[in-house]
């Protein structure tokens, strides 16, 4: 019997790890999806600064959720040995594997809201900041409930909130901060002409309109994750 617990354990352990590795997949799909969007919307001579910043915005963000961003929303660090980083086959650095492509997409919709107004260097260093701290300030609250923020609202509320598929930690809080960037920065150089105001065509629909078919692929992948047991702990 002993056997067939451990064989099933292990088994349990294979799959769910497989599950997140393949919903992590898609949410780094999803980032190709933010890419074809801004190319496809800005005009033509700007196509490949917003495609350069979307992928640097992502290699940053990455480094930045590896050292310090996952740190602070969950307590956890990668400065261990690599039996233990290894153990429950990988679960755990699959984990942060599909965290870490949520947290880069944060500057993918900032980058979008600022498209074409916001300088390449300092659009980096904000994508490193935010990923580094704003963002798993956040993460941390509701994904993990850290400052007993959780239960507070639990013993207040009768419930601790429940964010679907990212809905707030992850699209809303990338939103907010794209809205005080946009405020900021302004409207784009040439909007207005005149006092009127100009529109500027997208410079390839094609491109605009594959960007948004793969994020709504990958949205709706995301949703089939939300049934694990640890983002049922982490008030998903």
């Amino acid at each position: 019997m002993d056997n067939i617990s451990s064989a099933i354990q292990t088994l349990s352990e294979s799959a769910n790890t497989l599950f997140i590795l393949i919903g992590a997949i898609m949410v780094l799909a999803m980032h190709a999806g933010f890419a074809f969007l801004e190319v496809g919307t800005v005009r033509h001579r700007n196509q490949v600064n917003a495609l350069a910043k979307i992928m640097s915005d992502f290699g940053f963000s990455a480094i930045a959720y590896f050292f310090i961003g996952y740190w602070v929303a969950y307590d956890v660090t990668f400065f261990s040995s690599a039996d233990v980083l290894a153990q429950g086959n990988g679960y755990e650095l699959v984990k942060f594997f599909f965290l870490m492509t949520f947290a880069a997409a944060i500057p993918a919709i900032i980058s979008g809201g600022v498209a074409e107004r916001a300088k390449f260097t300092p659009m980096l260093v904000a994508a490193a900041t935010i990923v580094a701290f704003v963002y798993p300030f956040f993460e941390g609250l509701i994904w993990n409930s850290n400052y007993g923020f959780q239960d507070w609202l639990n013993e207040t509320f009768g419930a601790p909130f429940h964010d679907f598929a990212g809905s707030v930690v992850v699209h809303a809080v990338g939103g907010w901060i794209a809205l005080a960037a946009i405020m900021i920065l302004g409207v784009r150089k040439g909007r207005y002409r005149g006092g009127k105001l100009i529109a500027f065509a997208p410079s390839n629909i094609p491109f605009l309109a594959l960007g948004a078919w793969i994020l709504t692929v990958g949205c709706l992948a995301l949703t089939s994750c939300l049934r694990k047991p640890w983002m049922a702990s982490a008030a998903w």
